[in-house]
């Protein structure tokens, strides 16, 4: 069988799929490269430490779009939970990594829209990089594509989001890091974990995770708020206020 060609790239393996789209491991003038095939197109380009670099994009003749960035061998934030490697400092520094991204992009009046823990790749030294903002995965064909665990209730409903939708984001990356669960996840149907994101009110860290100060309460809650203005100034701000709550004592 020949080997699969996308963007002139040959494809290795798969490296993970989702609703998004389909990530690839691709060579490259023999170095390893990541490639997602998805329906969004071009990405912005942003260039920081703590965003995944971009190498190239391009339309395939099916019409959707690929994005070559670079391969994190380190897997995700999300894979590292679920292998339980994922202490609460160590989730707060990633969620610190994360936010530099992000208060770097909105600078630039540039929305991320899928803020999750699997799209937190953390490098060799457990630096947190962004991944994913080619994917802009707000809506296609009116369904929201960005994934309902997380999404901000102006995002479920539809209206126009900023920075303020990515914060929201942020907070329920935060409660899954610190917890293991995402916000509202015993809902039992995706329309059920929307409604909660749109009119119930945050959970509690301290009711999955009696361990961490109830500090940490506050934090999500306020991360979380159902009015957009009711949130953090900024990723930096949540950031610095997790790291704070963890350290207190109650």
């Amino acid at each position: 069988m020949d080997p699969v060609s996308i963007g002139g790239y040959i494809v290795q393996s798969v490296l993970g799929t989702g609703g998004a789209g389909t990530v690839y491991l691709v060579h490259d003038s023999g170095r390893r490269v990541a490639l997602k095939v998805s329906i969004s197109g071009t990405p912005p380009a942003l260039v920081h430490p703590n965003i995944v670099p971009v190498y190239d994009h391009g339309t395939a003749p099916d019409g959707k779009h690929w994005l070559a960035m670079q391969y994190v061998a380190g897997g995700d934030a999300d894979r590292e939970l679920r292998a339980g490697r994922m202490s609460p400092a160590r989730a707060v520094h990633i969620i610190t990594g994360i936010a530099r991204a992000l208060d770097f992009a909105h600078a630039q009046a540039v929305v991320h829209g899928d803020v999750k823990p699997s799209n937190f790749l953390l490098a060799d030294d457990d630096r947190a990089l962004l991944a994913d903002f080619g994917s802009r995965p707000f809506a296609v064909d009116g369904m929201v594509l960005t994934s309902a665990a997380y999404a901000s209730p102006e995002m479920l409903r539809g209206n126009e989001v900023d920075g303020r939708a990515d914060m929201y984001s942020l907070g329920c990356s935060l409660f899954r890091l610190l917890t293991g669960k995402p916000p509202f996840f015993d809902a039992e149907s995706k329309d059920e974990v929307a409604h909660a994101h749109l009119h119930r009110e945050p959970p509690q860290v301290t009711r999955f995770a009696p361990w961490l100060p109830s500090a940490m309460n506050d934090v999500i809650a306020t991360a979380m708020a159902k009015n957009p203005k009711a949130r953090y100034p900024s990723a930096g701000a949540l950031a610095r206020a997790a790291e704070t709550a963890l350290h207190v004592k109650d």
